[in-house]
């Protein structure tokens, strides 16, 4: 199978993702996931527009967690984690370390992609230029439909 790049894929679905300054309050973080069940994630920008991260329903479970039980359930998290989000009060608050490291450009392979995916546990990641500016979205969605159709062509 020939290499399929980014390019070729990104933006099928339209776009699950929004993005928003990474001193967002974390209120409407929340909010706008809440509200949106559409809204896959969030992808924070630096004061020049660069991407700086991503938040997902998924990220913010530990924060909710913290919230109404005071614990997180789980045993894996430092002190530091706990203290940074008890005291979350911005977007930025609750990243994630490696939340940072994702993303792919268009010239960039699916394969580069579906790894990065299965690397952060995410089924979306941000498409950026080469100045970490983003320019859309890739969602597993998108690259499931691509391997169908690839595997159609290769059977003809």
């Amino acid at each position: 199978m020939k290499a399929i790049l980014v390019k070729e894929v990104h933006g099928l679905h339209g776009t699950a993702s929004m993005s928003v300054p990474e001193d967002i309050p974390l209120d409407d973080v929340i909010t706008r996931l809440a509200h949106d069940p559409g809204l896959r994630g969030l992808f924070l920008t630096d004061s020049r527009q660069r991407f700086v991260g991503v938040i997902t329903r998924r990220d913010l479970t530990k924060w909710v967690r913290l919230q109404f039980f005071g614990e997180t359930g789980r045993r894996d998290l430092s002190a530091w984690e706990v203290v940074s989000l008890v005291s979350a009060r911005k977007g930025k608050d609750v990243l994630r370390g490696e939340a940072q490291l994702v993303g792919v450009k268009e010239t960039d392979t699916l394969q580069t992609a579906l790894d990065q995916m299965i690397a952060s546990k995410e089924d979306i990641i941000p498409v950026l230029d080469s100045d970490r500016r983003i320019i859309g979205d890739l969602k597993l969605s998108e690259v499931l439909l691509k391997t169908i159709e690839a595997g159609r062509q290769t059977k003809l």
